[in-house]
C-alpha cells in the first residue's frame, strides 16, 4: 500500500489468511488416516504374509506387479465372492468371504463404499450363522478397519467361547488385534503384551509390524525399523505389494524424524517394487513440496483427489497452494474436499471423525474442529487423539487444557515431536519458559526439523 497505510479491512483480511495459514502449519499430529495408525498400514496393504523388507530386497515372488494388476485380481476376487452368494444365498460363509473380499478392495482403494459393503455382508452372515459359530473373526477385523472398537471386543470375545477351537493363526489374529485395541485405547503396555502373546502362539509378519507401528509411535524409530526387518524375515511370498509397502512403511518412519532425503528414497523405492499405487505417489508428491518442487506435487494431488475423489489428496495439494500463499487455490480444493468428509462422517462416523478434524482445524472453524476431536477422543483415547484435541484447543485459545491433553499423551508412553512442539506451545503461551524449552529440545531430539518451515507441507509423514 501507498506510505505502507493498511486499511481496517484489508488488515482484518489479512490477519484472517495468517491465521488460515498458521492453523495449516500446526496441523502436525493426525495420525487417524487408514494408513498412519497401528494397523492402518496393515488394513490399506494387506499386512500378513505379503511383505519383505525395504532394505536389501529379494526378488519379488509372485503375484501382480502392478496396482492396476492387483486391482484386477481384487475385482475377479470380488466376483467370484458374488457368485458364491448367488449360488449360495442361505449358508453363511459365501457372505463372509464376500465381505472379506469387499475388504480386500477397501485396502486397495481406501473406497468408503467397499467398508459399507463388506459390513452389510458380515450382518448377512451373522443372521444366518448358528449360535456359538459365524463370521467372529472376520467381523472383529472388519470392525477394527472402521475403528469400532467395541464391535470388535465383542465379536473377540465371542470368539474365545465358541464350541470348537480356533486354530492357531486365528488365535494369534485375535491376540493381535486385541493388541490393536489397547493401543486405541490409550495403553501401549497391554498392547505390547498381546502382541507378545499373540507372537507366542503364531510369529506373523502382521503382528511384527504392530510392533513396529507400535515402536515408531514410541519414538523409538530404530527399533521400528528393525521390526521392519523383523517381519521381512518372517515372510514367505514376497510379492511386489508386499515389498513396497515395507518400503513405504520405512519412508514414513524416516519421515517422522525429520530424514526426508532418505524417506523420498524410501517412497520411490515402493513406487518401483509397485508401480501405480496412488498411495505412494501421494507420498512421493509430499516430498516433491518438502522440496520445494511444488507443480510435480501438486499435479500429482490435484490428479488423485480428482479422480478417485480422494480427499486427503486435495487437502496436501491445498497445504502447498497455502504454503505458496495461494490461498484461493487452496480454497477451492477445500471446499471440495471438507463436502466429501462430511458425507463420509455422516456415513461413518468411527472411521471418518479424525480426518474431518484434520480438514476443520487446517481450513475450517477451529470450534467445529473441537468438538470433533473431543468425538475421536470418546471412542479412541489414544496418544494421538489426545493430541489432536491439544490442536484444537490451541487454536481456541485454551492452552491450559492443552497441556493436559498433552501430558496425559505422554503419559500413555506416546513420544513424537509433534506432542512435544504442540507441549511448547502451550507452555509458552502459559508463561513456563522453562518448561516450553525443555519440550522444544524434546521435540528436536526426535526430528530435528521440526520447527522448520517445510514441516507444514506434510499432510501424511509428520510423525
Amino acid at each position: 500500500m501507498p506510505g505502507g497505510v493498511v486499511t481496517r479491512e484489508q488488515s482484518a483480511a489479512d490477519q484472517k489468511g495468517n491465521r488460515r495459514k498458521r492453523r495449516m502449519l500446526r496441523i502436525l499430529a493426525l495420525s487417524s488416516a487408514a494408513v498412519l495408525t497401528v494397523a492402518g498400514v496393515e488394513y490399506m496393504w494387506g499386512g500378513g504374509e505379503t511383505a519383505t523388507a525395504a532394505t536389501s530386497l529379494p526378488p519379488a515372488g509372485f503375484g501382480p506387479g502392478t496396482f492396476q494388476e492387483e486391482l484386477a485380481a481384487a475385482d475377479r476376487q470380488l466376483s467370484l465372492a458374488r457368485e458364491r452368494v448367488e449360488n449360495a444365498p442361505n449358508q453363511w460363509l459365501p457372505h463372509d468371504g464376500l465381505a472379506r473380499a469387499s475388504l480386500a478392495r477397501f485396502k486397495l482403494t481406501a473406497d468408503p463404499a467397499e467398508l459399507a459393503g463388506a459390513l452389510e455382508s458380515l450382518q448377512r452372515s451373522q443372521a444366518l450363522a448358528p449360535e456359538g459359530s459365524g463370521p467372529l473373526l472376520s467381523t472383529a477385523e472388519i470392525a477394527m478397519a472402521g475403528h469400532d472398537l467395541e464391535t470388535a471386543e465383542r465379536y473377540l470375545d465371542a470368539l474365545d467361547g465358541i464350541a470348537v477351537a480356533p486354530t492357531p493363526t486365528m488365535r494369534a489374529e485375535a491376540a493381535a488385534l486385541r493388541g490393536d485395541i489397547a493401543f486405541y485405547r490409550g495403553d501401549m503396555v497391554a498392547a505390547e503384551q498381546d502382541y507378545a502373546r499373540s507372537e507366542a502362539i503364531v510369529p506373523t509378519s502382521g503382528t511384527a509390524i504392530r510392533r513396529a507401528l507400535l515402536a515408531r509411535s514410541q519414538g523409538r524409530f530404530d527399533d521400528a525399523i528393525e521390526l521392519v526387518n523383523e517381519a521381512a524375515r518372517r515372510d514367505s511370498l514376497r510379492t511386489p505389494r508386499g515389498m513396497a509397502s515395507y518400503a513405504l512403511q520405512i519412508g514414513m518412519i524416516e519421515s517422522a524424524r525429520g530424514n526426508f532425503e532418505k524417506a523420498a528414497e524410501r517412497y520411490a523405492q515402493a513406487d518401483e517394487l509397485f508401480p501405480g499405487h496412488w498411495l505412494t505417489q501421494l507420498y512421493i508428491a509430499e516430498m516433491q513440496g518438502v522440496m520445494g518442487d511444488f507443480a510435480p506435487a501438486i499435479a500429482t494431488q490435484k490428479r488423485i483427489g480428482f479422480s478417485i475423489s480422494e480427499p486427503q489428496a486435495l487437502d496436501a495439494a491445498a497445504s502447498l497452494y497455502l504454503a505458496q500463499s495461494e490461498e484461493a487455490e487452496a480454497l477451492a480444493l477445500t471446499s471440495r474436499s471438507a463436502a466429501i468428509w462430511r458425507e463420509r462422517a455422516e456415513r461413518m462416523p468411527l472411521a471418518y471423525t479424525a480426518h474431518t478434524f484434520e480438514n476443520e482445524l487446517a481450513f475450517g472453524d477451529p470450534q467445529r474442529a473441537l468438538t470433533l476431536a473431543l468425538e475421536n477422543l470418546s471412542h479412541r483415547p489414544y496418544g494421538d487423539a489426545h493430541i489432536l484435541v491439544a490442536e484444537a484447543l490451541l487454536a481456541t485459545d485454551r492452552p491450559g487444557e492443552a497441556r493436559s491433553h498433552l501430558l496425559e499423551a505422554e503419559a500413555q508412553g506416546w513420544r513424537s515431536a509433534p506432542l512435544y512442539a504442540r507441549l511448547s506451545e502451550a507452555e509458552a503461551l502459559l508463561g513456563n519458559e522453562d518448561a516450553a524449552d525443555e519440550a522444544a529440545e524434546k521435540a528436536r531430539d526426535l526430528n530435528p526439523r521440526i520447527f522448520d518451515p517445510v514441516m507444514g507441507r506434510l499432510w501424511f509423514g509428520h510423525g
